[in-house]
């Protein structure tokens, strides 16, 4: 028997809604506009409940920095940076490029930093996760060769129409459905979002315990020349 010899099956917002509502049992010929933006609202909610239950690999990406010299204030990050998974100082003041690895430091330990204005290659950086992000880094670079590569965990795009797809990769495919499926069972088949979110969990454990780098050990070098 012949198979289509096709991987494009991906399924775009409408058709997510539709199975979720259909699983919910209620009859999607008979949505109304309201559902529609209602069921859109609750995916945009999906995508923000993933991000607190660990890292959205698919949307971790390789960004750089350009660091200052003397500057004291902080970076503003791009919007929709949620988090920093790792991050390099670059400098390219050489025939070479060589990265060291910058660590990551709490409020609390920048803020006890006794002079925050020393130049420097940097060492250290905090992270404030704002609405808009900021990075604090120190020591202030003395030179204007330094910059920072960092891998950024950022937002998933929102849902704003039917007609678009769903910023997920296709393993997600299930998880997305049950998840949508169970928030909308709150609303409107209540009876069945015991069920509906048992199935959800299951589905967020599968894909998400396959949503990883491909290794079981990370090791982090103290430093990394890349010539």
């Amino acid at each position: 028997m012949a198979t289509s010899g096709t991987v494009a099956f991906k399924p775009n917002v409408e058709e997510i809604i539709t199975e979720a509502f259909e699983r919910c049992g209620v009859d999607p010929q008979v949505q109304t506009g309201d559902r529609a933006v209602s069921a859109r609202r609750s995916l945009n909610l999906l995508f923000s409940e993933w991000s607190n239950r660990g890292i959205n690999y698919w949307s971790v990406e390789q960004k750089t920095l350009t660091l200052v010299d003397g500057q004291t204030t902080p970076y503003t990050l791009p919007v929709g940076t949620i988090d920093i998974m790792d991050a390099v100082i670059r400098d390219s003041s050489g025939t070479d490029t060589s990265d060291q690895i910058i660590n990551r430091v709490s409020i609390a330990d920048y803020n006890q930093l006794p002079n925050k204005t020393s130049s420097g290659k940097p060492s250290q950086y905090m992270l404030d996760s704002q609405i808009t992000p900021q990075i604090y880094i120190w020591q202030i670079p003395d030179r204007t060769t330094y910059s920072m590569v960092y891998w950024s965990v950022n937002q998933l795009d929102d849902i704003t129409a039917s007609n678009q797809d769903a910023d997920i990769p296709y393993r997600w495919n299930e998880c997305i459905c049950a998840g949508l499926a169970s928030k909308l069972a709150l609303k409107f088949a209540n009876e069945k979002f015991t069920i509906l979110n048992e199935m959800y969990e299951r589905a967020f454990s599968f894909a998400s315990s396959a949503d990883n780098d491909g290794v079981s050990l990370r090791i982090r070098p103290t430093a990394l020349n890349l010539s």
